[in-house]
Parts: C-alpha cells; sequence; structure tokens
C-alpha cells in the first residue's frame, strides 16, 4: 500500500519570510530569503510517520499558480499545509480552496501568527480550510499525524459538523529537544544564500520567546513571553550536520533574542570551536543584552553579524513602544560590537501614531550616526494580537481590510499627522539617504572580496533603494 502523501507549502502569494513574527517581502530588504525551517519539522514529523513528504517553496523556486495546480494533479494529498502571512492571507487562502479542489478528501492544515487572533473570522470566510494552527505547530501537527481525536488537540481551531470549533490554546513547549533534526534534502538548499557572498545559508532554529514589552511585536503573540531553548548540544549537532551532509557552512541562528542567556551563548560558541567546525554565522540581540566577553566568544566561533533592533532614534518614540533600551545603550552596543570585528544589521521602524516629520528625522540621523553595515526602515504595520494594532484600531489610524496586501514596507496604517503615503515616501528617503552617503559606499566596497560579491551588492542595493 501507498504511502500517504502530505504537501507542505510556502505559497505561490508573495516572496516573504513567513517566520510567523517576521513577516517581510524577501526582495525588499537587505538580507535574503530564509529557507522554511518551520515547514521542515512538519515534514520530518510527518515523514516519521509513514508519509511521503514534499516541501515546495513556490516564491523560491520562482514559480506561480500553475505549478501549485500542476503539484495537487499530480500529488493528490491526503494532507496540505501552508505557512500563511497576514499581508497574503487572501491569495494564501485560496491556495486552501484549490488543494480541496483537487483533494476533496485531503485535511488542509493552515499555520501562522494569523490565526492566533483571527483565526474563527479565516475559517469562516474559507470553508476548505480545515484546520488552523494556532501558535507553535509542531506538536499539534505530531498528534493530528497520530491519529489523536481533534478534540484533544490543543491550539488549533477547526470543523466539527460544520462548525467552527477553538480547542484550548497549546502552552509554550519550554524544552524545543523534542524536536526532530530537520530533513533538508526535502529543499534545494541552494536557494536560500547569504546576500553578500552568494553562499548556501540556512536557518538553524536556537530558542524561541522574549521577556520584553514591545507594543508592535507578534514574539509574545506566537510564542510567549518566556525564552525555550534547544540544549547547545542539539544546536551544534545540527550544524556539524549541515557542514557534513550539505557542504553548508553559513547560518541563521534564529532565536528571538539570541544572546538573552549569555552562559547558553557561551556553550554553544565553546562547542563550534571544541568541534573545530569552520563556519559562520548570523543572529539577532538586542542593544541590552551584550558584554565583551561573549562577543569575543561569539567572534571566535564564528559570528560575523549580529541583529540589533533599535527601533527608534527618539527617546520619547523608545518610551511610548517600550523597547526598554537607551540611545545611549544602543551606542555602548555598537561599539562594542565593532571592536570585536562583528559586523551590524540595524532595524528601525518609523510610523508609530506619536511619530511626526521630526522625530523620523531623529530616528534616520541617528541610525546614520550608529552607521551599521546594513539597515532596514520598516514601516509601523499593526499585527493582530500587538498592544500596536489595538491602539491604531481605537485611533482609526488604518482601514482593517487593508492588512491584507500590505506589509512591512507598505502599511496602510498613518501616524496622527502623516499619512500612509507620506510614511512609505519618507521610507525610501531614509534608505537613499543612508546607503548612498559616500562613506558608507566606500565602507561597503572594502568589505567586497570577489566580482560576484560585487555584483550581489549591487543587484541587492539597486532593489531595496528603488522599493520594489
Amino acid at each position: 500500500m501507498a504511502a500517504p502523501r502530505a504537501l507542505l507549502i510556502n505559497p505561490p502569494t508573495g516572496n516573504y519570510i513567513r517566520d510567523d513574527r517576521c513577516q517581510v517581502p524577501a526582495d525588499a530588504i537587505s538580507s535574503s530569503l530564509r529557507a522554511p525551517i518551520d515547514l521542515l519539522y512538519y515534514a520530518t514529523i510527518l515523514q516519521e510517520r509513514g508519509y511521503a513528504c514534499e516541501v515546495r517553496d513556490y516564491p523560491a523556486l520562482g514559480l506561480g499558480r500553475d505549478a501549485w495546480l500542476a503539484d495537487l494533479a499530480r500529488l493528490r494529498p491526503a494532507i496540505v499545509v501552508a505557512s500563511v502571512t497576514t499581508p497574503t492571507l487572501r491569495e494564501d487562502l485560496r491556495c486552501i480552496e484549490d488543494a480541496k479542489a483537487a483533494a476533496p478528501d485531503c485535511l488542509t492544515v493552515a499555520k501562522g501568527a494569523h490565526f492566533v487572533v483571527a483565526d474563527r473570522e479565516a475559517m469562516e470566510s474559507c470553508p476548505a480550510l480545515d484546520v488552523a494552527v494556532r501558535g507553535e505547530a509542531e506538536s499539534a501537527v505530531m498528534e493530528i499525524a497520530d491519529g489523536a481525536r481533534m478534540e484533544d488537540v490543543l491550539g488549533v481551531t477547526w470543523r466539527k459538523d460544520g462548525a467552527v470549533v477553538r480547542n484550548a490554546p497549546r502552552p509554550q513547549v519550554r524544552d524545543l529537544d523534542f524536536l526532530p533534526k530537520p530533513d533538508r534534502r526535502l529543499l534545494d538548499n541552494r536557494l536560500y544564500v547569504r546576500p553578500d557572498s552568494g553562499r548556501p545559508q540556512t536557518t538553524i532554529l536556537a530558542s524561541r520567546g522574549c521577556p520584553k514589552d514591545c507594543i508592535f511585536c507578534l514574539v509574545k503573540v506566537v510564542t510567549g513571553r518566556p525564552i525555550s531553548e534547544r540544549s547547545p548540544k542539539s544546536i551544534v549537532d545540527e550544524v556539524e550536520a549541515c557542514v557534513r551532509d550539505h557542504g553548508i557552512r553559513d547560518f541563521y541562528f534564529r532565536a528571538d533574542t539570541f544572546t538573552w542567556h549569555k552562559a547558553w551563548v557561551t556553550e554553544i560558541c565553546d562547542l563550534i570551536l571544541a568541534r573545530g567546525l569552520d563556519v559562520h554565522w548570523v543572529c539577532n540581540s538586542r542593544a541590552d543584552t551584550v558584554n565583551d566577553a561573549m562577543l569575543a566568544k561569539m567572534k571566535a566561533a564564528g559570528c560575523w553579524m549580529i541583529g540589533l533592533g533599535i527601533e527608534s532614534g527618539s527617546a520619547e518614540i523608545l518610551r511610548r513602544i517600550k523597547k526598554g533600551i537607551t540611545k545611549d545603550e544602543a551606542r555602548a552596543s555598537a561599539r562594542l560590537i565593532r571592536k570585536h570585528g562583528i559586523r551590524t544589521y540595524n532595524f528601525f521602524i518609523i510610523g508609530f501614531p506619536w511619530d511626526d516629520e521630526a522625530t523620523i528625522k531623529e530616528t534616520v540621523d541617528f541610525a546614520i550616526e550608529l552607521d551599521s553595515d546594513f539597515v532596514e526602515f520598516h514601516t509601523a504595520y499593526p499585527f493582530l494580537g500587538t498592544e500596536y494594532h489595538d491602539i491604531a484600531v481605537k485611533e482609526g489610524l488604518f482601514e482593517p481590510a487593508r492588512l491584507h496586501g500590505a506589509d512591512v514596507m507598505t502599511s496602510p496604517a498613518r501616524t496622527r499627522t502623516l499619512s500612509s503615503g507620506r510614511l512609505h515616501e519618507l521610507r525610501l528617503a531614509a534608505l537613499r539617504r543612508y546607503y548612498l552617503r559616500p562613506s558608507r559606499i566606500l565602507r561597503t566596497l572594502r568589505h567586497v572580496d570577489s566580482p560576484a560579491m560585487l555584483m550581489n551588492y549591487a543587484r541587492k542595493g539597486m532593489r531595496v533603494l528603488s522599493g520594489v
């Protein structure tokens, strides 16, 4: 008897990073598309339970809806799992309808931060969707594949006799070592690369969660406040397997705040060094969670870049968005990271309700003062479930229907004094002012070590600065 087939997809609806809390158009940022590690986890779980799995990242493959329909006709899957974003929700749900039309008996499952809050609305708008997973999905997929009664699966919304049923939420998983080693044979790993060198780069899930209270962030919505971690050994085991089995030496350590627990970071670095792994990696951090000794160890173990969420150059905006850092802390961390020869990638957001032209100029000025190697300026996007969303709704700063089809580069929200259109103009102006400085161009060129890297910088720069 043939094994049941499972098809796990990033739908052909937009080239987005779909890490739930990070829903960003990949073509519009200085970094690059990330490997869909979530889908690999689900596929590995299903494979272990007898399914024949295919993972298809249609945007990364440059494929559209015709390829999706052809795959459905070829596979006739028993289960379809789709990774959904709020910006692409309508088109993603249309793909769910395609699946049900092609294989009426298949179980259609969607995961994404959107369903934590608007699961019932999505289910009611798309009768073809059988299950919406709220929050962390691995345990739910595991239990569904094991044949558990749907009534007993926590953290899902599903249909029973035509009615939408919302099960109790699933508690946050604290020990992530229960996750299987993701089967990277299911992906073309060459599609996911470092933006500068073009070498293959994969994602290693390291931890989830953040105890901070930033009003715009989805972390608390999706994964919760406590930080859940994988053991350092399991992380480095996976790194070593990627080097050995796939020839991958570049990594993004996915964690909402990688540097929160310094002893944990140090142990990861010590293991990388003890095994003699010649690898290069990046991570995300906060300006108030780095110190000299940890950074020295990170650099020795291959860390070449750290992403910092600075968010604003206005002390008042930082206070209002509950960022929990000061400008002086940002300055100190930038100096310390640079001291160790690690590059920085700073993130800023413009367009909070209290922003005006003056505070946005403060933000751009501060970005230039910090002079990170790479920078992003996003417009504040009111994701469902965040405190910022509730404020923006209360003040009438956006039309909820316009969330779909927009994103952090083209947010539909305005401030109390600036239109969304003006914010989009200011975002592009900020990028051009930042990157087109002669000193910034010269500093970038100093890091170029091959004609291919120069071309990568040129292509990415033209795309980002054009706003396409």
